[in-house]
């Protein structure tokens, strides 16, 4: 058990190192000069509950940064705030799921405790009825929420490579033009 523990905790960290590489070289695919955060920032990411606080930060920052890249190379992004709502959504989602994640908790913590005092007394009807209320719709609700962010997690992955693709390919924005150099 605790070998294939190690191993999902292993494949955990290798997705979570890709994942926080590819943020990091999206902020590298821009300037210096209009990079609104320094690339190895994102790691702060790996802060258990900080992280909750910094995705906002780092989604508001990457948005910023795509967008001062496309201005400075005279382009213009598909999008006004690009990679903005999904990351802000992404970072909300999870708030909300680690908040419901503390009530559930506390709230199953308290239940076992409820259970245990019913059993010690003989009540086992009370026991039973404790045990199958908790959790519940508020633990429901914590899946669904769990599910939509593990998605908008695995989009926001995927516009962040793309900006940073269409970033390392984004014309110069050099008045002089190659066709009038050419006599």
């Amino acid at each position: 058990m605790l070998f294939f523990l190690l191993i999902a905790f292993g494949i955990g960290l290798v997705i979570a190192i890709l994942y926080l590489l590819n943020l990091q070289n999206t902020l590298k695919a821009a300037s210096p000069e209009n990079r609104k955060m320094p690339p190895v920032n994102v790691w702060l990411l790996l802060i258990p509950l900080f992280s909750t606080y910094y995705m906002f930060v780092v989604a508001k920052r990457i948005s910023e940064t795509i967008k001062a890249e496309y201005a400075s190379k005279g382009q213009v992004p598909d999008n006004p705030k690009p990679t903005y709502n999904v990351g802000m959504a992404m970072a909300i989602g999870s708030a909300v799921s680690m908040l419901i994640s503390i009530i559930t908790f506390k709230d199953t913590y308290g239940d076992t405790m409820a259970a245990y005092s019913a059993s010690s007394s003989g009540n086992y009807e009370e026991m039973m009825a404790v045990q199958n209320a908790s959790g519940g719709a508020l633990s429901m609700l914590g899946s669904f929420i769990g599910l939509a962010v593990f998605v908008l997690w695995i989009v926001y992955w995927v516009q962040t490579a793309t900006y940073k693709n269409k970033m390392k390919s984004l014309p110069s924005n050099h008045s002089d033009s190659q066709i009038f150099n050419q006599f």
